[in-house]
């Protein structure tokens, strides 16, 4: 049965600082409050009917706004349907104001690649950034360009926020019934596709500065995508990547 949810905000400047939520489904109303990109702190509360619940829910998000949170997003969650083409729009989003943040807050570094990071689960998502004169200085010298967690720059976590909330829906003890193997996978593809969007909109540069660049799509601690790397790189790129694989088995 699909459920109302409405996710609200505090910011510092444009990144959200702090969020609010609420949920009904059936009889019961969920909240949740914290600062941006944690867990946060949860209620439940189970009421005699769903009209009560329902307008329970109504009061938390009317309270929300006179806290001064602003209404983010609204929508009807059906849990035997993940909207990964939400989620898709909302990392492209995020990833889209995250590195335009790091540019504008390093504009002396030469930024030349650009990842995001997940987990082998699924539940989060962050941006990570390098440029010429990190790896330059780096004592790793090639392995760093292919390992993002080396990386130089992590500004704009917080524009993640919105998209985190999204995936949390599969991880809290809430009703979700998609199945994960199902979920996870279309996680990754969506951030991949996020990134893909972004990159042929020349966010990351174009003509020889963007064949130069490295885009990359990680789970931290597993194997890679199958095909990211290819869908985000030039050939020369990607033939760059497996001469630095091919290194390690030599």
């Amino acid at each position: 049965m699909p459920s109302n949810y409405s996710l609200f905000y505090t910011f510092d400047g444009d990144q959200p600082a702090r969020f609010r939520e609420a949920r009904v489904f059936g009889t019961t109303v969920w909240t949740a409050a914290g600062a941006a990109m944690t867990w946060g702190e949860e209620t439940r509360k189970d009421y005699a009917s769903e009209a009560e619940a329902h307008a329970a829910y109504l009061a938390e998000c009317h309270a929300a706004l006179m806290d001064g949170y602003t209404l983010a997003r609204a929508m009807l969650i059906d849990p035997a349907v993940f909207d990964f083409a939400l989620l898709q729009t909302l990392v492209a989003d995020a990833a889209r104001l995250a590195f335009d943040g790091v540019r504008r807050a390093h504009p002396e570094q030469h930024l030349n690649a650009f990842a995001l990071v997940s987990d082998d689960s699924a539940m989060t998502i962050g941006p990570m950034a390098n440029s010429r004169e990190a790896l330059a200085a780096s004592e790793y010298g090639e392995e760093m360009l292919w390992n993002p967690a080396e990386w130089a720059f992590d500004d704009g976590g917080a524009y993640f926020d919105s998209a985190y909330r999204l995936l949390l829906q599969a991880h809290r003890e809430l009703p979700f019934d998609v199945d994960f193997d199902t979920f996870r996978s279309g996680v990754f593809d969506a951030c991949i596709a996020a990134l893909a969007q972004l990159d042929a909109e020349g966010v990351f540069g174009t003509g020889a500065q963007r064949d130069e660049g490295v885009l990359l799509f990680e789970v931290s601690d597993s194997e890679p995508v199958e095909n990211a790397m290819a869908r985000l790189n030039s050939p020369a790129v990607v033939a760059r990547f497996e001469a630095w694989m091919a290194s390690w088995t030599d």
